[in-house]
């Protein structure tokens, strides 16, 4: 049986993703064999596909680290043919494993999760690691303490699909939600899901002194770089920032006066946990949970499979709205 891949090359000095086809016997081990449905397109997916940055590890070899689909094949007593399933995460998956971007998907059994219901193929992923990284910021706000009375709630990068994500559950539990973005034609899509004001990306402080206005009680971070260095001026006492992004840069200055003086706090977020080690935020954003976001469908859309490569290549060269969902062939 012959397929189609995108697969990520390591020639003359440079990465290059090409569509190849090839044969089951070609992908990596793994007890359980995936027809693919749909795969997720993650900045770092994109910067993979690009051949930008360190994402792979391994050449050659497929990218994408979110797929669902229907089990092929299975060694695996866990796992039966014709089981709805989704691979999302972890260290290794389209990353030193083959990945998401072919038809079908060869994996490790403990790397597969089944679809949690309610969830269909498309959700499963549509929402995956953007929606689950941003419900695990949103945990972090909520333990520390920054609830909707405390004040305003900035969220960065918004229409990216984290951001985006974290606009809908953050509005969803009651918090007014400040959308910042480099995108001023983007507003009603941003107050549609959830946003009680947008600003540009470069009116999050008013000024550059090391302190400015208290604005923020809280802030969801998705972009690194000098915006993330202007939420932490302008947080108010005991604020908290969840960061996860880099897309504005992977360093950023900033002075100790946030923290010594206004009691700031920077959180680290990582959700790249594969859906057998998620915790809570998975389980609340199935439906009926409190995390669960009220727009999906407004924020994840459909592309062919024969769009990938273009799409990535958008998506790192200027940005794209909401969230991409590859739909595979067949």
């Amino acid at each position: 049986m012959r397929f189609r891949a995108v697969k990520v090359f390591h020639e003359d000095g440079r990465r290059a993703s090409r569509m190849v086809t090839q044969g089951i016997d070609d992908l990596d081990p793994g007890e359980v064999l995936i027809k693919s449905k749909y795969a997720a397109v993650n900045f770092k997916d994109a910067r993979a596909v690009c051949g930008v940055g360190n994402v792979v590890k391994r050449f050659p070899c497929i990218p994408g680290v979110e797929v669902s689909g229907a089990v092929a094949a299975s060694t695996s007593p866990a796992f039966r043919e014709g089981d709805m399933v989704t691979v999302q995460g972890g260290q290794e998956f389209g990353i030193r494993h083959d990945g998401a971007y072919g038809e079908y998907v060869r994996v490790p059994a403990a790397w597969v999760g089944r679809i949690p219901a309610g969830m269909d193929a498309f959700e499963a992923v549509a929402l995956g690691l953007a929606a689950y990284t941003s419900a695990v910021a949103v945990e972090e706000l909520i333990r520390l303490g920054i609830t909707p009375d405390k004040g305003l709630i900035a969220v960065t990068g918004a229409t990216g699909g984290c951001s985006s994500f974290a606009i809908d559950i953050l509005a969803g539990l009651g918090y007014r939600v400040v959308a910042s973005t480099g995108k001023p034609g983007e507003a009603d899509y941003l107050k549609a899901i959830g946003a009680a004001q947008v600003i540009g990306r470069d009116a999050i402080a008013t000024g550059p002194k090391p302190l400015e206005e208290q604005r923020w009680a809280g802030a969801i971070d998705a972009v690194g770089g000098a915006p993330l260095d202007a939420l932490l001026r302008t947080m108010k006492k005991r604020g908290v920032v969840c960061a996860f992004g880099n897309a504005a840069g992977e360093t950023f200055t900033t002075s100790i006066y946030p923290f010594i003086l206004r009691s700031v706090s920077l959180v680290g977020i990582n959700g790249n946990h594969p859906v057998s080690a998620r915790g809570a935020a998975w389980t609340r954003m199935a439906p009926g949970g409190d995390l669960r976001p009220r727009h999906t469908h407004k924020i994840a859309y459909e592309i062919a499979f024969d769009e990938l490569q273009a799409h990535c290549d958008k998506l790192i060269r200027s940005g794209v709205r909401g969230r991409a969902v590859v739909r595979m062939p067949g």
